[in-house]
């Protein structure tokens, strides 16, 4: 019989024995790049019975709920399937925004949001305002996540667009910005194609000799949202003061960038002609991410070239304006929200994406860049390389901690401008006094 001394050793055996088995089984590294439905133990030519000798342990479930700000039409556009299919112990629940579901409503009914889709221009309003922002450096760090595989300066603003410098979300998208040019209303008029490399000075010229009346019929050498030109601006400018709860437009480069803008939309009564006009035949030149590639059965000749370079910048493009996957902090798997927004950065996604829906990659890989619409018809033989022919503007430095952030309209202070005919300056110190007074307003109501 064995003495209770001998019994307690053999149990303390084979409870380690025991214990080295489990932390020999499945489960993986957690790596990003493995294939979580082939994460079996391998078979070893030197052990014909291993199969049976180790237990896969499964991926564990997780529901995903991602949130989006703006209707992508992520599952009708096929990333829904493909995440599913890359991560099938996941399902992902998508919520849009809308009439009942804004934010506020999301967080009043704890609804657990793992993942949000929106502006990285947002996070400090949004993301942060909400309580949702987490910053993503220990998951970057535990699936060995290369950053390095991101355009330098689309990542420096998604750093630059909170006060502490830190990575909330991972860049998923962006608008490409180019010169697009109606080549049949060039050659009407004998002028030469706008070409890649060009001076806003020499686009204005060429502006300049397509603005005419012509057998009654009003051409338009160019347009531009005035919004967007002035938020993405190549001297990555911001609205707002860095160190005080004030507004910093009324300066010597705010001036620069309104008149230069604004000149193109003197040249004609028409005033400030919508980008949305394109597809009409009387617009020679639109500053724009569609222009007009936005109807593939037009009958417009078009192609494009870059964006107009500043003198005071050379060889720089405008500021990125790009949208993210944000990790929730209030998400109740983290884990496998990270997985899934990592994939959707990846080439694969990345390249479908730009392929099939002429998006902007933030990636810096130049097979993904050249991949610009090609299964779109439209695209076929256009300049893709001009979306990507100057480097993006780096990020303006980050605004202290604690300001407060207000929404600002560009376009009102270019109607004044143009269509009212105000001087320059006085447009700037009343669009000034403008934002002084929604901060004003801001801060009461934080205050209350």
């Amino acid at each position: 019989m064995l003495t209770n001394s001998v019994r307690g050793i053999c149990l303390l055996i084979f409870l380690l024995m025991l214990a080295a088995g489990c932390s020999q089984g499945g489960g993986g590294d957690g790596s990003l790049n493995s294939n979580p439905a082939s994460s079996a133990p391998k078979n070893s030519s030197n052990s014909p019975d291993s199969e049976t000798s180790q237990l896969e342990v499964p991926p564990e479930p997780a529901e995903v709920n991602i949130y989006f700000s703006y209707n992508m039409q992520f599952e009708e556009i096929g990333l829904k399937e493909a995440v599913e299919k890359q991560f099938p112990h996941y399902t992902l629940n998508l919520i849009v925004r809308g009439e009942g579901l804004q934010y506020e409503d999301v967080i009043i009914s704890q609804t657990p949001i793992d993942l949000v889709y929106e502006s990285t221009a947002f996070t400090v309003a949004r993301i942060q305002h909400y309580g949702l922002d987490q910053d993503l450096q220990h998951w970057i760090d535990k699936y060995d996540f290369d950053l390095s595989v991101f355009e330098p300066n689309i990542l420096a603003h998604s750093y630059a667009s909170n006060s502490e410098g830190v990575l909330y979300g991972l860049p998923f998208s962006l608008n490409r910005y180019g010169l697009f040019y109606n080549q049949d209303i060039f050659d009407m008029f004998a002028v030469s194609y706008p070409e890649d490399g060009m001076t806003w000075d020499e686009a204005y010229d060429l502006a300049r000799n397509l603005t005419r009346l012509h057998e009654g019929e009003q051409y338009i050498g160019f347009t531009v949202h005035p919004n967007n030109i002035m938020l993405n601006n190549q001297l990555s400018l911001g609205p707002l003061d860095l160190k005080e709860n004030k507004a910093a437009v009324n300066t010597d480069q705010w001036k620069m960038l309104y008149e230069n803008v604004g000149r193109f939309f003197k040249l004609s009564d028409a005033g400030i002609v919508p980008t949305s006009e394109a597809g009409n035949g009387r617009l020679a030149m639109v500053l724009d991410p569609v222009g007009f590639s936005g109807n593939p059965e037009s009958a417009i000749n078009w192609d494009v070239v870059s964006v107009p370079m500043l003198k005071e910048r050379p060889n720089t493009g405008l500021k990125p304006a790009s949208l993210s996957f944000f990790l929730s902090k209030i998400s109740q798997n983290k884990d496998a929200a990270f997985q899934v927004m990592a994939y959707l950065v990846s080439e694969e996604i990345q390249t479908m994406m730009t392929r099939q829906r002429a998006q902007g990659t933030p990636l810096v890989s130049t097979a993904v860049k050249e991949s610009f619409g090609q299964d779109l018809p439209q695209w076929q033989g256009k300049n893709v390389g001009a979306l990507y022919y100057f480097p993006d503007a780096p990020p303006q430095e980050p605004r202290d901690p604690g300001l407060v952030d207000v929404s600002v309209d560009f376009s009102a202070p270019m109607r004044e401008y143009v269509l009212e005919g105000k001087d320059i300056n006085t447009v700037l110190r009343e669009f000034e006094e403008k934002i002084n007074q929604d901060i004003a307003v801001k801060m009461a109501e934080m205050a209350d």
